[in-house]
């Protein structure tokens, strides 16, 4: 089963579907008004059949009278059916079947109306009537904030350097390590503004897929965590875990200029200094020249780097 990220934390995908069954009453009422819509069709077929007799029951005295009622030319007529019991009951469903047909046909009508007038609840479609800015949230975290814990502090600069190899000790403790809340970079919120498949928000759009890589490949993973090296503070765009429980940082360098990467080379020697090199446990990934990120190409060196 597939395992989806919520920005610090990660939910088994079928836990998500059932919350959304829950929540989405608009989706269960257009399921309704479907199913509806296909028993009036079958009740119709059942209560239009033709037939010549309808059923009439009269009391007398404490007796029962059981009477099929037809009409012919114009002129009613009245046959007692006392014992035929068979019969009786077929007429009285018939009788039965047509009401039922009725009320189908009035509810489905109210409630096609209904749903034209009600609004959908999920939080995509209540975003642009929540105030502004509500889409640099995490959609989860505004929905369910019972479920997450404090946010630890920041770690303060100090000697602090960065484990190239996480102390757990099976390996379902990286999903545990994968769903704590951490420390997230908060520096300039407003350049996250692509939005993943899973409707958090990245600062590029080749981090969104890189993102999306990660989801598709199930590697635990927090995105541009900030971590203190020596005393300096740096947060790379992606740190997950491998299988051997290795540390694994990612860092996607979009612009290619030599201010660029004279600017960012601080970096490279930080994590040098930590025990992180690429191609071992830190890779970099790179736009083209047309500012595009050739996915397939990361994805190879992702898989490769993780032993995938």
């Amino acid at each position: 089963m597939v395992i989806i990220a919520m920005k610090s934390r990660y939910y088994n995908s079928k836990d998500i579907i059932e919350r959304a069954e829950i929540m989405d009453y608009y989706q269960k009422l257009e399921e309704l008004l479907s199913q509806m819509a296909l028993e009036c069709k079958i009740v119709k077929k059942i209560a239009n059949k033709p037939s010549r007799s309808s059923l009439m029951i009269t009391t007398y005295g404490g007796r029962r009278e059981f009477s099929a009622v037809s009409w012919n030319d114009g002129i009613r007529k009245r046959r007692s059916i006392n014992k035929d019991e068979d019969r009786i009951y077929r007429l009285a469903n018939l009788a039965y079947t047509k009401e039922l047909a009725a009320r189908l046909s009035y509810d489905k009508a109210l409630l096609e109306k209904a749903l034209k007038q009600m609004r959908p609840l999920d939080y995509m479609s209540m975003l642009p009537s929540l105030p502004k800015h509500f889409d640099l949230l995490d959609p989860d975290r505004v929905m369910h904030p019972e479920k997450y814990g404090k946010r630890p502090p920041c770690p303060n600069p100090s000697r602090h350097v960065l484990p190239t190899e996480l102390s757990l000790s099976i390996e379902t403790d990286l999903w545990e390590w994968a769903r704590k809340p951490y420390c997230e970079n908060t520096i300039h919120p407003e350049a996250k503004i692509h939005r993943t498949r899973q409707g958090l928000l990245c600062r590029s759009k080749s981090e969104a897929f890189i993102f999306g890589i990660f989801m598709d490949l199930g590697i635990p993973f927090h995105y541009d965590e900030v971590f203190t090296v020596y005393g300096r503070r740096v947060s790379p765009d992606f740190a997950g875990v491998r299988r051997d429980h290795a540390l694994i940082l990612g860092e996607h360098r979009g612009l290619q200029s030599v201010e660029y990467l004279q600017k960012n080379a601080w970096k490279e020697q930080l994590y040098a200094e930590a025990g992180f090199y690429p191609g071992i446990n830190l890779f970099y990934t790179f736009d083209g020249l047309a500012g595009a990120l050739n996915v397939s190409l990361a994805e190879a060196m992702i898989r490769e780097i993780f032993w995938l």
